[in-house]
Parts: structure tokens; C-alpha cells; sequence
């Protein structure tokens, strides 16, 4: 009796050490199967071929001063190389980037190799925009277009205070800036061949800021005059010109050139709605009224200052007396 007890002991106890044995061979391969499928860095030789594991690669829009940080997971991880290319240009080497970029559309290219020479790579675009606070040049087509050697005043620019040099094409330009930043006087260099070239802003520090592009040829400007108003509207000093008075501040811009075509025998001027001329800001009898006799144009050329003049006197007349308006233009 105490032997077939014995017996049943011992093989009870070889049975669950065989089910031990075989649940410990499950982990183990369960294990083995984590990590073949799910582990990055698992591989089984540098004869398998890459793999960019990333799936959250997608493209991209950062400031010019937010740097470009991204970490790439690859397989066969100790025998594959990743090296980053900007528009064709390779620009780091490793599985991390941590890099500022230039202004602009770019694509990035991020290709994975292996000591065998196999590769495969991922693409995604970039858009680097200007920072907040980076110097920029107005837009206006018609101040954008200059003869060779001929000035030109750009306006609706912005902190060119922070610029000590411009280049055109390449080439060092001779410029000034006004309005505390938001005008640039620009002039073209002398030995240009008509074309569109580049406009470069550098800063103190080197930094070169895209401006755009400017038209530099021998060519006559095209008129972009367009008419605001038309009619016959007869000035006086109890009666001024107030049909664009909320709408003007709209309608132009910084540098465009507004001409009021006129004829009589009187004087007047262009101001805001509380009668202060649309340049200087000042009143009677500092105003600078123009002296009208027979057919006359009387133009002005709108800077930041008359935009923001505009905006906190209520709007804009042409006041005077003895004259009549036949028409309104803006010359953008």
C-alpha cells in the first residue's frame, strides 16, 4: 500500500514538472514572438533589408525659429545608417534631427541604409515660415519695379530696422529706411540686366531674410491707375468730398497714389475726416492746401502714416473751396 502511494506521488510530481517545463516553453516563445514583431531594434542578421518603423511621419508646417526635432526607429537597427536630405542636400546624419531650417517649402527626405548597401527612405515636406518679428518687404507690383540705377520706395515693409544690408540679384543695393521700419527706399544696382531678381535681407548677426523678388528693366512701367470715383462734385468749405470718406481706408494702401482730377479756380486738399492733411497730419492753416486754376490733378502718395491717420480721424475727404472733382483714382 505504502509503495502504490509512493508511486502515484512520483509520477504526479514527474507530470507537473513535464507541464512546468512545457508552460516556461510558451513564455519563452510567446517572448521570442514579442520581440521579432514588435521590438525595433530586433534583427536577425545585416542581411535583412531596412525599415523605417515610424508611422507617425507626416508633413510638417514650423517658424523659422522653431528647430526641426524628429527621431527615426529603424530595423536592423546596429547595422543601418539614416541620413537626412533637404531638397536633395544632406543635412544630418544619424536616427535624431534637431536642426533650425531656411524659410521656405523644402522636402525632406530621410533614407535608411544598411552596411550591405541596402536602403529605403520616407519623404515629407517642410514649410519654414518667416518668425514674427523677422524683417519683410511690401508686395505692391507697381513699387516693385524699377529701372537699373533708379530708386524706388517700397511700402507695407516690415522691421527693416533689424537690416544692414540688402542685396538684389546678388549684388549689393543702395538703400534707406523710413517710417520707423515700414518704408524701404531701395536702388537698383546700376549694372543689372533687365530680368526679376531676388531681394536679400541680412541682419547684424548674418542672417539672410528671403524679400522676395523686384522686376529691374529699362522697360515703362504699366499703369495700374484704377477709378475710385467718377462724377461732377462741386467742393466747397461747407460741402466736402465725402463719398469715399468709409471706404478710401480699404480701397488703398501704403504707397499707392490717389489723384483727384479737378477743375475751377480755388485750392484744397486731401485729409482725414477731421479736415488734417492725409501726409502730415496737420490742420489749419498748416494743412498745405493746393492752389487750383483750370484743369489740375492733384496727387498724393500714401504712406503708413496717412493709413494710420485714416483709421483715427474717421475716415477722408478732399476739402477746399471753388473747385470741382470730375474723378478718383488709385494709382496701386
Amino acid at each position: 500500500m505504502n509503495n502504490n502511494i509512493k508511486q502515484y506521488q512520483r509520477k504526479s510530481w514527474q507530470a507537473l514538472s513535464m507541464i512546468f517545463a512545457m508552460c516556461l516553453a510558451l513564455v519563452g516563445a510567446a517572448s521570442l514572438s514579442a520581440c521579432s514583431d514588435d521590438d525595433p531594434h530586433f534583427t536577425v542578421s545585416e542581411d535583412d533589408y531596412p525599415r523605417i518603423l515610424n508611422t507617425d511621419l507626416s508633413d510638417k508646417t514650423i517658424d523659422r525659429k522653431t528647430p526641426l526635432q524628429m527621431e527615426i526607429k529603424v530595423t536592423p537597427m546596429h547595422y543601418t545608417t539614416v541620413t537626412w536630405l533637404l531638397d536633395d542636400v544632406q543635412i544630418a546624419e544619424g536616427s535624431t534631427i534637431d536642426q533650425f531650417l531656411p524659410v521656405g517649402s523644402h522636402v525632406l527626405k530621410i533614407v535608411a541604409t544598411t552596411t550591405k548597401g541596402k536602403s529605403t527612405w520616407r519623404s515629407i515636406n517642410i514649410v519654414v515660415r518667416p518668425a514674427a518679428d523677422d524683417p519683410s518687404v511690401g508686395t505692391n507690383a507697381s513699387e516693385l519695379w524699377v529701372a537699373p540705377g533708379e530708386t524706388t520706395e517700397i511700402h507695407g515693409c516690415a522691421h527693416l530696422d533689424q537690416v544692414v544690408t540688402i542685396l538684389v540679384g546678388g549684388k549689393n543695393a543702395h538703400f534707406e529706411v523710413l517710417d520707423e521700419g515700414t518704408t524701404l527706399r531701395l536702388t537698383a544696382p546700376q549694372d543689372l540686366a533687365n530680368g526679376d531678381y531676388d531681394i536679400t535681407l541680412i541682419d547684424k548677426d548674418g542672417v539672410e531674410f528671403a524679400g522676395g523678388k523686384i522686376k529691374v528693366t529699362t522697360e515703362a512701367k504699366p499703369s495700374m491707375e484704377t477709378t475710385l470715383w467718377e462724377g461732377s462734385f462741386a467742393v466747397t468749405w461747407g460741402t466736402p468730398f465725402d463719398a469715399l470718406k468709409d471706404d478710401m481706408v480699404n480701397l488703398v494702401h501704403a504707397g499707392t497714389i490717389v489723384r483727384a482730377y479737378v477743375t475751377g479756380a480755388g485750392q484744397g486738399s486731401m485729409t482725414t475726416a477731421w479736415w488734417n492733411n492725409i501726409l502730415t497730419g496737420k490742420g489749419d492753416p498748416d494743412r498745405g492746401d493746393i492752389m487750383i486754376d483750370g484743369d489740375q490733378v492733384l496727387e498724393y502718395t500714401l504712406t503708413e502714416t496717412s493709413m494710420a491717420l485714416m483709421n483715427e480721424q474717421n475716415g477722408f475727404l478732399i476739402v477746399g473751396d471753388g473747385y470741382t472733382i470730375l474723378k478718383v483714382t488709385a494709382d496701386q
